[in-house]
């Protein structure tokens, strides 16, 4: 797995549990023009590379964004 592929699936698990990927970069301490930088787009063809560090403290906020829904779903 590339690291687009990595970026694309954080962005569309935050997406899924309504989280903004501004807010999820926030909570992991990232600046959101640094996840920006690291997404291929037509403005940005040759993306920054994302550390393992950044990319696991995303990956942590989503995971733990995501217990936090189901739990209230449950509690509903």
């Amino acid at each position: 797995m590339d690291q687009q592929e990595i970026i694309n699936r954080l962005e569309a698990r935050a997406k899924l549990v309504g989280l903004p990927m501004s807010e999820a970069c926030k909570r992991a301490g990232i600046h959101p023009t640094t996840f920006s930088r690291w997404k291929q787009s037509e403005k940005n063809p040759a993306p920054k590379g994302a550390t393992i560090s950044s990319v696991s403290k995303l990956e942590t906020v989503i995971a733990a964004h995501e217990r936090e829904v189901v739990e209230r779903v449950r509690a509903a």
